[in-house]
């Protein structure tokens, strides 16, 4: 197992290493600071995980996002987890998007660390014990601040049900008509009871009302 540690400060890779030494004892660990290095040694050396920051003081213009993006492009078989002091719901998401397998704070419990390595070798994708924490954060405000609109679902009908779900996607009039087979008028008139019966002010936030709750959504009758 050749494991790929790229971050730019010295004792964090030491801090790092010796955590993947005590949950993978036959691991092999190799460094990086920066893009160049961190592709560079992806063409020496067949590595199957990598755990990398987010943000680089030497490269502030080449982040983590950048470093994966370019690595993933050419071996897209590699396993990796972001591993950075950010703790925030929008970076996770912005990692999981550019092709993180997962997401670590870097103050994680060993446990955590290791459960984390382990599953991501194993599956893949894996939901961290971080990125719990921060979904269930993330949740617990979106609740807060459209509680009056999660009252609001039971009132909508079928088709207005199915709207707001589309919306998600696309809040266009004109789209959705000929997705839902009706004029773009009825659309407008649609949106208008929705928002009313959601208590919500325009499109953009009934979309994402309309992502984040889609669970509660589909429970309509």
């Amino acid at each position: 197992m050749n494991i790929l540690i790229i971050d730019d400060h010295e004792l964090i890779k030491e801090g790092v290493e010796a955590r993947i030494k005590e949950a993978l004892p036959k691991a092999t660990c190799y460094f990086a600071t920066n893009a160049r290095m961190a592709i560079s040694k992806i063409h020496e050396t067949d590595i199957d995980l990598i755990l990398c920051d987010l943000e680089f003081s030497n490269e502030k213009e080449l982040d983590g996002f950048y470093i994966m993006k370019s690595i993933l492009e050419f071996e897209p078989r590699i396993k990796t987890i972001a591993l950075t002091n950010y703790n925030s719901y929008r970076i996770m998401k912005k990692a999981i998007a550019n092709g993180f397998h997962s997401f670590l704070e870097k103050g994680c419990s060993f446990e955590e660390f290791k459960e984390t390595l382990k599953m991501v070798i194993k599956q893949g994708s894996f939901k961290s014990d971080t990125m719990k924490r921060l979904y269930k954060k993330r949740n617990q405000f979106l609740k807060t601040i459209f509680s009056e609109s999660l009252y609001g679902i039971s009132d909508l009908s079928q088709r207005e049900q199915e709207l707001t779900l589309l919306a998600a996607k696309t809040t266009d009039r004109q789209e959705l008509a000929k997705l839902m087979k009706v004029s773009p008028y009825t659309i407008d008139t649609y949106f208008k009871d929705i928002l009313s019966k959601l208590q919500l002010k325009h499109r953009q936030e009934l979309s994402l009302f309309s992502i984040e709750f889609k669970e509660e959504l589909l429970k309509v009758k």
